[in-house]
This record gives C-alpha cells, structure tokens and sequence, in this order.
C-alpha cells in the first residue's frame, strides 16, 4: 500500500489565521442557539444533495434570518463530523465583511457503512 502524501506544513502566518478562523468559528457556534444550527444543517444537507458542489455562498440567500456566520460555521461542522467533504478547491466569499476571503467547497459525503445518510 502506499503512503498517502504529507499535507503541506503550515506557515507561522497560516498557522495564526487558522487559530483565528477557529477561535472565530467556535464562537459563532457556542452564541448559536441548537435549534437555529439544525435547521442550517439540515438546509444544507437537503440543499447539498441538489447540488454536486457547494459552499456557504450557495446558502446564505437562502438562510437570511441565520445570520451570516453560521453558515460557514455549519459547513465546517458537517465537515468534521463526516457528512460533507472538503473539495480541495476555494471560492471567494460573497460575505462584504470578508473582504472576498477564500472558502471551502464541500460535496456530500458517501454514506459510510453503519451510518445512515442523514
């Protein structure tokens, strides 16, 4: 079996913004009320199987009254926890307050066996 290839290592610049972006992004998910996080991840759930890519770009028209961050913050927890997969590929953010910062595109991810696609 070969080995998988190492990811690049991170700069001293790249490993403080990261820092930043999950400091940030934990923050928006702790003042987010559990009811108001279900219902952007089930939208993004049920959006995403219309679509063969997306980013939190594709969702924030759609979700107004969520508030701007959660979307990202939603993505990324899906993410993590198995349901979506990062692309590899960025877009820019249509979010003003970003300034165009670049962000993840995710697919759905396969339904692992033992696991139910939600």
């Amino acid at each position: 079996m070969a080995d998988s290839p190492r990811p690049r290592r991170l700069t001293p610049a790249e490993r403080l913004a990261a820092d930043a972006r999950d400091t940030t992004l934990a923050r928006i998910i702790a003042d987010t009320s559990a009811w108001d996080l279900a219902v952007v991840k089930r939208a993004i759930l049920a959006h995403g199987r219309a679509l063969d890519t997306f980013s939190a770009n594709d969702f924030r028209e759609l979700l107004p009254d969520q508030g701007a961050g959660y979307v990202g913050a939603a993505c990324r927890a899906l993410a993590a926890s198995g349901l979506l997969q990062h692309t590899g590929t960025y877009v820019p953010s249509t979010l003003a307050s970003t300034h165009g910062h670049r962000i993840a595109v995710y697919r759905l991810a396969p339904p692992a066996e033992g696991r139910a696609a939600a």
